[in-house]
């Protein structure tokens, strides 16, 4: 893997620059996954859960945030503006949640990751929401 500073396309056969992590059955009920990069949950078939597993993504802390005017607004910073993916390759859902008592699209116990779906996922460093998350059916074979 490597990154460039060239200002036209470049191709790579060496795959992709964010970091790719696979879930396997063996990995647990509650797997911790990277704020970035990309998470791929295998079938079954393929040793990945046959049971519904958690996915947690990190401990966002920013601080306490004010939208009045001339008010500081932290941020964490390792999360401000990151986004990730995660595709489902399996046939059983899974639950995406943040760490401890922190919200997806404003659910403090998680969003469902559907069967045969992929995910993106984001954050803009705010601890009292810090994840954002929407579904995608995988496309049809023909």
């Amino acid at each position: 893997m490597a990154f460039t500073t060239f200002s036209g396309p470049v191709r790579s056969v060496a795959g992709f620059a964010e970091p790719i992590t696979y879930v396997f059955a063996t990995d647990g009920a509650t797997v911790k996954i990277p704020a970035g990069g990309n998470v791929v949950i295998l079938s079954p078939a393929d040793g990945g859960p046959a049971a519904e597993i958690s996915l947690v993504l990190p401990l966002v802390t920013s601080g306490a945030f004010s939208l009045a005017a001339g008010q500081n607004q932290p941020v964490d910073t390792k999360y401000a503006g990151l986004k990730g993916s995660i595709l489902n390759y399996g046939a059983v859902a899974h639950i995406l949640k943040g760490t401890s008592s922190q919200k997806v699209n404003g659910n403090a116990a998680g969003v469902v990751i559907p069967a045969g779906y992929g995910v993106l996922f984001g954050g803009n460093g705010n601890q009292a929401a810090p994840w954002a998350a929407t579904n995608t059916v995988l496309s049809t074979p023909v």
